[in-house]
């Protein structure tokens, strides 16, 4: 995505503020939403899987399926495989649930390097997901 420089504010290599953006958007670190389709799964250590629907570098947002039963506090581990077919190990807590799913913030980061790819991914074989997202439709992947 590429925007103007007065709409961004640097405040270190991966955090940055977005002076124009929704106040959701106004984050630390870049959050990075999953179409449908693209959702990585997250394996966890007990064998559970769960669907990622947005990754930063210090939090993962999962789906909570039908029957699952997480608590705020609860620890979360497992390696989330990424659409390049690399893995990443994550160990966290659960911060929030809420409509969306589990909020889950992370005790080690999620590499700023598989951030970046996962964007990059994302904007070529979904280009238009980003610019609907950000106008607010609920689901911008059935237009694409």
């Amino acid at each position: 995505m590429l925007y103007k420089e007065d709409e961004i504010t640097m405040l270190g290599s991966s955090e940055f503020v977005m002076s124009n953006e929704k106040d959701s958007q106004r984050r630390r670190f870049f959050r990075l939403p999953y179409p449908i389709t693209a959702q990585p799964p997250l394996i966890a250590d007990d064998g559970s899987s769960y669907k990622v629907l947005e990754i930063s570098e210090k939090s993962v947002v999962l789906e909570l399926p039908q029957g699952a039963t997480f608590a705020v506090g609860e620890q979360m581990c497992g390696k989330i495989r990424f659409q390049d077919k690399t893995t990443e190990y994550i160990e966290g807590e659960i911060y929030r649930l809420d409509s969306r799913g589990a909020v889950v913030t992370l005790h080690n980061n999620i590499s700023f390097h598989h951030v970046m790819r996962e964007q990059s991914y994302i904007n070529s074989r979904f280009p238009l997901f980003f610019r609907q997202k950000m106008a607010g439709k609920p689901n911008p992947e059935n237009d694409a």
